[in-house]
């Protein structure tokens, strides 16, 4: 008796630990992204569902950092060679949630990301969940719920659905959403 696996959903979580001396600027994260709300710099493609939270991400020196050390660490650990497709970030303010949405062009399968990255930047402890919505046989929309915290990531299957729950705190949490593609 023989046992093949033709399909498995994989979740990869945890904190980003940069080297001694080389610590993640969340501030200047968080600074590119209210550059972008002050400028009313929303963010949108013609395949994400647009939400009022999303905004423009900048570029600059703290994103390329922390992009650059997780898609090194993601090919060391676990063998995952990944490359960029889009960013933006998402500020969500007291009792403010997210649309349910995934990244996926469902036009253009081949040239939508596989993977979805988000990472905390400026958020109050154990206030807001991320849920992500996934089916496994025959049991349809069950919820993975993660609270993500400063400095803390998932990154998931991109043809997941996912949203955030309110924020329970009086400070906006900021988040960093990146997608990447997988380099076969």
């Amino acid at each position: 008796m023989n046992k093949e696996i033709l399909s498995q959903t994989d979740i990869y979580f945890g904190e980003i630990n940069m080297p001694k001396h080389f610590d993640i600027n969340r501030d200047q994260l968080k600074s590119s992204l209210l550059e972008s709300v002050l400028k009313d710099q929303q963010f949108f493609n013609d395949f994400v569902d647009r939400n009022f939270n999303d905004f423009k991400l900048n570029d600059c020196p703290a994103f390329f950092s922390l992009n650059t050390y997780f898609i090194e660490s993601m090919f060391l650990k676990h063998k995952l060679a990944i490359r960029n497709n889009f960013k933006f970030g998402s500020l969500f303010a007291k009792n403010q949630s997210s649309l349910t949405k995934n990244t996926v062009n469902k036009m253009n399968l081949l040239n939508s990301p596989d993977y979805t990255f988000i990472y905390g930047v400026d958020v109050s402890k154990n206030s807001q969940d991320l849920v992500i919505l996934y089916n496994d046989k025959r049991a349809h929309n069950l919820c993975n719920v993660r609270n993500l915290n400063n400095n803390q990531f998932i990154m998931f299957p991109s043809f997941l659905k996912y949203y955030f729950s309110p924020n329970e705190s009086e400070n906006i949490n900021t988040y960093l959403v990146t997608t990447y593609n997988l380099l076969v």
